[in-house]
């Protein structure tokens, strides 16, 4: 267990809790209700930004709030087995889960990913890069080294900290890709992401890895 945490948060670190596992799903919500489910480029940017700075928050609470070193939420020295683990991570996230995921999705029957795709593919391709590249690192920060840290200084249990951690990432899936692929993919995804990170405790791999995943699939949709 990461000793530099009391086993009792403070109530910074409950709100920071509460912001990184409820923030994106929450965001995604409000912007779908007020904005409907295809807001222009320049609102989609700033939704964007938006999400981006859940993390710069969370950072910065590590720092100035909890006063704890970055290598408490996972980030340490980049060396070339956070690269090479990464880029494997990476592979098997892309060509071996889905596999499993597809068929989970159609055994589901509550829905596919073909609303979710549409919009993805109807992005220019510059900001399909800009949200790959953001959007796994931001969630990396916000589910894996945030939330598993901090979840397992509350639980003094890596595997039920880390099963939260997993469930809560299915869960903010919903709003945008449905019940469906948001169980039936997502929460296999977070799964094997954060047992990665629970052996490795190395979340620039696993920024790499999730990141590098988007861009590949993003960049692989047709255009519309």
């Amino acid at each position: 267990m990461n000793q530099h945490l009391r086993r009792v948060p403070s109530l910074l670190t409950i709100a920071a809790l509460l912001l990184a596992i409820a923030g994106p799903p929450l965001l995604a919500v409000i912007a779908k209700r007020i904005l409907g489910a295809s807001p222009s480029i320049s609102v989609q940017i700033i939704l964007q930004l938006v999400l981006c700075a859940f993390a710069g928050i969370i950072l910065l609470i590590v720092i100035r709030g909890e006063r704890l070193p970055l290598s408490s939420i996972g980030l340490r020295s980049v060396t070339w087995s956070t690269v090479v683990s990464g880029f494997l991570l990476a592979l098997v996230t892309l060509y071996a889960l889905p596999l499993l995921t597809t068929r989970l999705v159609r055994v589901l029957g509550l829905g596919g990913f073909e609303p979710g795709l549409n919009r993805l593919a109807a992005l220019p391709v510059w900001f399909r890069i800009f949200v790959a590249i953001t959007g796994g690192s931001v969630e990396e920060i916000l589910y894996r080294g945030y939330a598993v840290e901090r979840l397992v200084s509350v639980m003094d249990s890596f595997w039920l900290a880390g099963l939260v951690a997993v469930i809560a990432f299915g869960l903010a899936h919903i709003p945008f890709w449905g019940i469906g692929p948001a169980l039936g993919a997502d929460l296999p995804f977070g799964l094997v992401m954060t047992l990665f990170y629970l052996w490795r405790r190395d979340l620039i791999a696993n920024c790499i890895a999730h990141s590098g995943a988007l861009v590949v699939s993003l960049l692989s949709l047709p255009p519309i």
